[in-house]
């Protein structure tokens, strides 16, 4: 056993003071659009949640940073994405600078090659309880914590409050370009009883709005029947990451069930496209599940990748053009990035090669192999194109159309109006959440 008094701090990058991380901004062009705030990192609340003996750093500014070293850690552990591998070392040699003994990294950055060289330890998958024994301490179950978000304008207005909600972590799927098998190689289940805490929770701080952030909601069919039981018994109304076909066969249950709107890996409108990378859904199951979300007055965020291998800048403009026509509202255009420890990353290094070395444009935003179809400049103007016709101004007002429709068909404009208000407060007042976001001195 480790040595039971480490203090311990586990940071994600520093960000920016006044800077906003918000979802909707790196997809979208226009000034007038909605943020969705992420002010908060959900692995570092489950950490925080089971092992509370620990501190935690969510997105601080530099000097947030800086001030927190002060504080003697014998660890300082850095969770983070690829792309931010840059920000992360200037943190690292901070760290080393204040004394730092041991340096840990985590997430799906730490699987990227050549960060051994850098850390200590490095902690593959949901670590809570891997760092647990570093204190000495086990963990018998896993706590849900309170995670809020919020969905406003960007004015800096907020709309309303979401619970985020895991009820499973990591998924059964192999696609090819995805880290999740590497990265978490045994799927597992949130304990129900975990799940029913963290509801009742977000139910007494008013938030009835869950948003499911699983890889793949649905993919345990009893545990997540039981869940919406859940979801029903505190009268939630709920939106889910999941995939195409699961949605596709749940649809008219879910909807009667308070489901009000999905995440979905759309990928490619190319069947040889998602065949080839094991993404096991039929394109004419998709776009007609799209008509059906519409009707339904479903929110939908689709998530779409520009330069497979057969991609060519006018078959990206016909694809784009072709999704334009239904009413997703937010379609989050990725360029292909073959991550570090995919499949993706040895077919493309093999075929083509790879062209970037510079880790902080792995952010899917940057084509970053040698494409046999599209230059790197090219790639950036049909992404800034695709941008700007996924999401003319008119589309502002879809969305809470949308909200307004689904809302009053399940309690009436009376309820809806006041529902609307309600959270309006919540969101703009502030609330009280389970912990404070930024280490105290």
């Amino acid at each position: 056993m480790e040595n039971p008094t480490k203090d311990i701090l586990i940071t994600t990058p520093y960000r920016e003071k006044g800077n906003r991380y918000e979802y909707w901004d790196s997809n979208v062009s226009r000034k007038i659009r909605y943020s969705y705030d992420k002010n908060n990192a959900n692995g570092l609340r489950f950490l925080k949640k089971n092992i509370p003996e620990i501190d935690i750093l969510e997105f601080p500014t530099w000097q947030e940073y800086k001030k927190a070293l002060k504080n003697d850690y014998d660890v300082v552990g850095f969770s983070f994405f690829t792309y931010e591998i840059p920000n992360i070392m200037e943190m690292v040699e901070e760290a080393k600078k204040e004394g730092v003994e041991e340096l840990w990294a985590g997430n799906y950055g730490a699987l990227t090659y050549g960060m051994k060289e850098h850390f200590d330890k490095i902690f593959v998958g949901y670590s809570e309880k891997k760092i647990a024994e570093e204190i000495g301490k086990e963990i018998d179950k896993i706590e849900h914590p309170m995670v809020v978000e919020y969905v406003g304008s960007s004015a800096g207005v907020r709309g309303f409050p979401l619970g985020a909600v895991f009820t499973s972590r990591g998924c059964f799927q192999n696609c090819k370009f995805c880290q999740t098998p590497k990265f978490c190689s045994e799927p597992s289940k949130v304990p129900l009883s975990s799940l029913e805490e963290v509801l009742r929770n977000y139910k007494d701080a008013g938030i009835d709005e869950i948003l499911i952030e699983d890889e793949s909601f649905g993919m345990w069919t009893k545990h997540t029947d039981k869940f919406i039981d859940l979801l029903e018994k505190y009268d939630m109304n709920w939106y889910a990451m999941t995939r195409v076909d699961t949605l596709d066969a749940n649809l008219e249950e879910w909807y009667e069930r308070g489901f009000s709107g999905a995440l979905l890996g759309l990928e490619s409108l190319r069947q040889d496209t998602l065949d080839d990378i094991g993404k096991k859904i039929e394109v004419d199951k998709t776009l007609n599940l799209l008509e059906r979300l519409e009707e339904k007055n479903s929110f939908l965020i689709g998530y779409y990748i520009l330069g497979f291998e057969d991609d060519t800048v006018s078959s990206i403009k016909e694809s784009i053009k072709k999704l334009n026509q239904y009413s997703i509202d937010l379609l989050q255009v990725c360029v292909l990035t073959p991550f570090p420890r995919t499949p993706l990353w040895d077919d493309i290094e093999e075929k083509y090669g790879i062209i970037e070395e510079d880790w902080g444009k792995w952010d899917t935003k940057h084509l970053v192999w040698d494409h046999p179809n599209i230059t790197q400049d090219e790639m950036q103007e049909v992404l800034e194109w695709a941008f700007k016709k996924a999401y003319p101004q008119r589309k502002f007002f879809q969305t809470p159309k949308k909200y307004y429709k689904r809302h009053t068909d399940m309690y009436g404009h009376l309820k809806t109006q006041a529902k609307m208000f309600k959270d309006f407060m919540i969101s703009n007042l502030g609330i009280e959440t389970e912990i404070n976001s930024l280490t105290e001195s």
